[in-house]
């Protein structure tokens, strides 16, 4: 799918692209002055590129620390998980619990899964 998008992308911007000799060139020297003036940018204002860099160096110390912390959370959360996630079993009866039941994935529990559907359980003699 992204490569039939990138293809009807560029085949837009080609048939947008003029196909007049003394159009091409002007849309040549716009896309080089262009170029030029935003590459010396930071020439020409020189306060504003500093107060950018010194932004951008803010935003990526505030960007790595809430990384970080996203982490650090996900780590500790994932480690409660994992120490509460075993099935509790009452011991009087020898069943799950349905309140404290915690899965580590799927919606079953072995009380679920146990075949109980298929009637009473008889022995061999057919009593």
């Amino acid at each position: 799918m992204g490569l039939l998008r990138i293809a009807t992308f560029a085949a837009v911007a080609v048939a947008l692209l003029p196909s007049d000799r003394e159009q091409q060139q002007r849309l040549y020297e716009r896309a080089g002055a262009t170029a030029e003036w935003v590459i010396t940018f930071c020439d020409r204002n020189a306060y504003t590129c500093t107060k950018g860099s010194e932004l951008w160096s803010q935003f990526l110390a505030k960007a790595e620390f809430g990384a970080k912390l996203a982490y650090d959370l996900m780590r500790e959360h994932e480690g409660s998980n994992l120490a509460t996630s075993s099935l509790k079993v009452e011991e009087s009866k020898g069943k799950v619990a349905p309140a404290l039941l915690e899965r580590e994935s799927g919606t079953l529990t072995p009380l679920d899964k146990e075949p109980d559907w298929r009637g009473k359980h008889h022995d061999k003699n057919g009593i």
